[in-house]
Order: C-alpha cells, then sequence, then structure tokens
C-alpha cells in the first residue's frame, strides 16, 4: 500500500557529479570518440551520443564521464525556463557544468529514481531558481533535499515495468512519425519541386491569399 511507503532525501540515494568542458582552444581536445553532453543535446529521454566529442586528453583536463545507467539532469541554464531536460545515459558520455550526473549508491535502482523525477517535472518547473545572468537554475541542496517516496523492491520492479512500456511505446511512435514527415516531405518535393506538367503555373504567395499581421494588446 502507498501509505506505508517510506520516504528519503534525494542526496541519500545518489551521488550528484559535475561535469566539465574541456578549452575550446585546445584541438587536442575536440573531435574524439567519447560523446560530449549540453543542454544543446540533452533532448532526449535517452541519451548515448551527441553532436560533440572529446579526445580522452579533454576528458582529464576538463570533463567526466556519465557512465552507463545514471542520470543526467540539467541544473543551470535558460533551458529551464521551458522544461527540465532529464536523461538516462544508455552509453558512457562526458557532459559539461551546466548538468548534474545523478547516480544511485545501490539502494533504490536508477531505473525508480529516472521515472520519479520524470514525474516530478511540473514541481521542478515551479521551483527554478534565476541566476544573475538570468538564466536558470537549481541548487545543489535544493535537489538532494528532495523527499522521494520508497515502495517495495517488487513495487518498484512493477512501476519501472509499466513506465518502461510506455516509453518505449512513446519513442516507436516518434520514430514512425518522423518516418511519415520524412516521406511527406519527399511527396510534397516531387508534386510541388520536380513537377513536370506544362500546365502547372508558379507566382507569389501574396497573388493568391490576403496576409495579415497580428498585434500583442
Amino acid at each position: 500500500m502507498k501509505s506505508e511507503w517510506t520516504y528519503r532525501p534525494l542526496g541519500e540515494l545518489v551521488s550528484f557529479a559535475s561535469g566539465g568542458t574541456p578549452s575550446k582552444k585546445r584541438d587536442d581536445y575536440w573531435g574524439g570518440t567519447i560523446p560530449w553532453i549540453s543542454a544543446k543535446t540533452l533532448k532526449t529521454e535517452n541519451i548515448d551520443t551527441s553532436d560533440l566529442f572529446i579526445t580522452e586528453e579533454g576528458l582529464k583536463a576538463g570533463s567526466k564521464i556519465a557512465p552507463k545507467g545514471s542520470i543526467l539532469l540539467l541544473t543551470r541554464g535558460s533551458g529551464l525556463f521551458n522544461g527540465i531536460p532529464i536523461a538516462r545515459v544508455e552509453k558512457d558520455v562526458a557532459f559539461n557544468q551546466d548538468i548534474k550526473c545523478l547516480d544511485s549508491y545501490g539502494e533504490v535502482e536508477n531505473e525508480f529514481i529516472f521515472y520519479w523525477l520524470l514525474s516530478q517535472k511540473d514541481y521542478l518547473m515551479a521551483k527554478v531558481g534565476v541566476t544573475g545572468i538570468g538564466a536558470g537554475k537549481f541548487d545543489l541542496d535544493f535537489l538532494q533535499k528532495l523527499m522521494i517516496p520508497i515502495p517495495s523492491e517488487q513495487e518498484r520492479k512493477s512501476i519501472v515495468g509499466f513506465a518502461s512500456s510506455i516509453s518505449e511505446k512513446i519513442r516507436c511512435n516518434a520514430k514512425v512519425n518522423d518516418n511519415l514527415q520524412q516521406q511527406a516531405m519527399a511527396l510534397y518535393a516531387e508534386m510541388f519541386l520536380n513537377s513536370s506538367n506544362n500546365d502547372v503555373t508558379s507566382g507569389t504567395l501574396s497573388d493568391i491569399a490576403v496576409i495579415t499581421m497580428g498585434q500583442s494588446p
């Protein structure tokens, strides 16, 4: 029963690690094989790659590894005003200083903590602070003191199993939608751009439509 669940501070269940950014002036730090995650690439619930990669030298000089199975949480940046980026790490990645890596001490599974954090997005949004330059932020002390419910191990497995199946369905649907969009764009290009029909004429949008500007009170 839910009434029998215990509650613990998040800081007692996971470690919090900060990342970093190797010097951009050193070419030997960049272009390697280690994915480097920033707010720009922390956009999905599952992370295993990035648009930027660092070398082993870059890792030693200014970043850290988030191990497979851990959790990445954006804790500083303007992106926090639009949502709370949270992701599971599916392959070892490096990450920057605006992100925290949460990794379970072993008492409670990372997956359960991950889905609990997802369930708290609205609450976390309401608690976003502001830095001196106007970016969003979470204080480490606030995150460590978040009280998380701890069901029995069997209940946790049931919750994670159900949440995982829903997440996987969402991922599959997203792939289908992406595929359909690509097909649609190819079809539109064939219909409107590559048409050899002599009956087709072209003109400007203003020839066939009235364009009206809106106003803000």
